[in-house]
C-alpha cells in the first residue's frame, strides 16, 4: 500500500517516467522509507493494468531505452484518495524499533547503556539532517505539500529523544533494569 500511495501520490503531482519516480522518492525521503527499485516498476504495471494509470508517451535519450511516461488517470485518483483514507483510518502508529524496545530488558545494563547512547546520537544526527531538509524545502517557491514528513519525522525524534534521556536517567515510567 505505502509503495503503491507513493507512486500515485507523485503521478499526482506530475507525469514521470519510472526513473523519475525513484529520483524523486531519493530526494525526498532519502533514508526515512525503504522501496527497492523493481518493486516502483512493479507497482507501475499493476496501477496500469487496474487502470489507474497509463502511459501517455515515450522519451529517449541517446543510446539509452526508450522510457514511458505515466499518467494517473481519473480512476487512479479515487483509488488514491480512498487508499490515503484507509491508511489514516486503519495504519497502526509503530515504529520499527518498537520489536527492539519490547525486549530492551533481556540486555545486560551495560548493553542497554550503550544502546540507549548510541540511539541518542543517532537521534539527534537525523534531527540535525532533517532540519536542513526542512530550511531547504521552506526556500522553494513551489508547493511544499511535501514538507509535512519531515516536520513529523523530526517531532518524532524530538520525541524519541527525550523519551531516551528519561530512560538514561532511570526515571519512573522508563525500562527499568530486569523489571
Amino acid at each position: 500500500m505505502k509503495i503503491e500511495i507513493t507512486i500515485l501520490g507523485l503521478l499526482m503531482e506530475e507525469n514521470l517516467y519510472g526513473y523519475e519516480i525513484k529520483k524523486k522518492i531519493v530526494e525526498r525521503l532519502e533514508d526515512y522509507v525503504d522501496i527497492k527499485f523493481g518493486s516502483i516498476y512493479y507497482a507501475i504495471k499493476k496501477a496500469v493494468d487496474n487502470g489507474w494509470v497509463k502511459r501517455v508517451g515515450t522519451e529517449k535519450e541517446g543510446g539509452n531505452p526508450e522510457r514511458y511516461i505515466y499518467q494517473i488517470m481519473p480512476s487512479g485518483r479515487k483509488y488514491y484518495k480512498k487508499m490515503l483514507k484507509q491508511y489514516f483510518e486503519h495504519t497502526m502508529i509503530h515504529f520499527d524499533i518498537d520489536i527492539v524496545l519490547m525486549f530492551l530488558n533481556s540486555l545486560s545494563p551495560e548493553q542497554r547503556e550503550s544502546f540507549i547512547e548510541d540511539r541518542i546520537e543517532m537521534a539527534k544526527e537525523k534531527i540535525t539532517d532533517i532540519r536542513v531538509k526542512i530550511e531547504e524545502e521552506e526556500k522553494l517557491p513551489e508547493d511544499r505539500s511535501h514538507i509535512h514528513i519531515f516536520t513529523y519525522l523530526e517531532n518524532h525524534l524530538k520525541a524519541e529523544l527525550s523519551w531516551l534521556k528519561s530512560l538514561k536517567r532511570g526515571e519512573p515510567g522508563t525500562a527499568d533494569s530486569d523489571a
